[in-house]
């Protein structure tokens, strides 16, 4: 079995997508419909707030 992990950069930690896969292949195509229907939300932050971001991710098979 195996799973898919995704990292966006170093600051922030491996987001592992929900399901079990037989094979590698069906995990890359999981984390790749995952990437591709991601909703990107862009704000603009004062200098006095800190932005805080919650992520929810998940795969459907």
């Amino acid at each position: 079995m195996h799973t898919a992990w995704i990292k966006f950069d170093e600051s922030l930690p491996w987001i592992e997508i929900k399901g079990e896969y037989a094979t590698k292949q069906q995990a890359k195509k999981a984390a790749e419909k995952v990437l591709g229907n991601a909703k990107i939300k862009v704000i603009r932050v004062s200098k006095k707030e800190k932005a805080r971001a919650l992520v929810t991710i998940k795969a459907s098979h």
